[in-house]
């Protein structure tokens, strides 16, 4: 699956896809939005809900990793030393 091929899907096909095939990442909340960020093949998407995992409100998929920076804040690495 390519990003432009994901974005080409209808909203319940990507949560479907990202449920079954996506590396769940990290998760981080923006004012009343929760924001799951899953890692699919070469290419990652943030899953926007207005209730956890209830109303989708947003699906914003990104390629690189500049946008990674808010959830690799919240990876806990102190039991690898």
């Amino acid at each position: 699956m390519t990003l432009y091929n994901f974005t080409l899907l209808q909203d319940r096909e990507k949560i479907d896809l990202l449920y079954e095939q996506g590396v769940y990442v990290g998760k981080r909340k923006i004012g009343n939005a929760s924001v799951i960020l899953y890692q699919l093949e070469g290419f990652y998407a943030e899953v926007f809900y207005y209730t956890y995992r209830r109303h989708i409100k947003l699906i914003s998929c990104f390629a690189g990793t500049a946008r990674l920076d808010p959830y690799l804040a919240e990876i806990n690495v102190g039991h690898l030393v």
